[in-house]
C-alpha cells in the first residue's frame, strides 16, 4: 500500500520537473490528489490489498489511472481535445513503470514474491 502511493507520488513528481511545473503544494496536489484517490477508492472496491497477485493490481491500475488522470484534466484544464488520449496512454505507462519498480523493491526487500526454493540464499554466517 504504501509502496503505490509513493510509486504515484514519484510518477506526479516526475511529471511536475518534465514540465517544469516547479515544486508548489498546490501544484503537487491538484495532480497527486485526484491519482491517489482513485488509486485508493478503486483498490478499496477490488480488494486488492487482500487479494495476492499481480492481477488485481493490474485491474486495479487499469480502472484507477484513467480515472485519476481524466480527473485531474478536468480539475487543471489541460490536456484538451487528442492531446488526452496522449496523457492518459504516457501516464498508464508510466505509473505501471513505476508501481511495478515499487513492488519488485518491496520483493526484493522481504523476499515475498519468490517461489518456494528459488531464491538465491545470501551468504551464510
Amino acid at each position: 500500500m504504501v509502496a503505490d502511493a509513493a510509486a504515484l507520488i514519484v510518477f506526479v513528481l516526475a511529471g511536475m520537473r518534465s514540465h517544469h511545473e516547479g515544486t508548489l503544494v498546490g501544484v503537487f496536489m491538484r495532480n497527486a490528489v485526484p491519482l491517489v484517490c482513485a488509486w485508493f477508492v478503486v483498490a478499496a472496491l477490488f480488494r486488492t490489498y487482500r487479494r495476492a497477485g499481480l492481477k488485481v493490481v493490474f485491474q486495479t491500475w487499469i480502472v484507477a489511472v484513467p480515472i485519476g488522470l481524466i480527473v485531474r484534466s478536468l480539475w487543471v484544464g489541460s490536456p484538451q481535445g487528442s492531446r488526452v488520449f496522449v496523457f492518459l496512454a504516457v501516464g498508464l505507462a508510466f505509473t505501471l513503470l513505476f508501481l511495478m519498480a515499487g513492488r519488485g523493491v518491496i520483493a526484493l526487500a522481504t523476499g515475498r514474491g519468490y517461489p518456494q526454493g528459488r531464491r538465491t540464499p545470501g551468504p551464510r554466517a
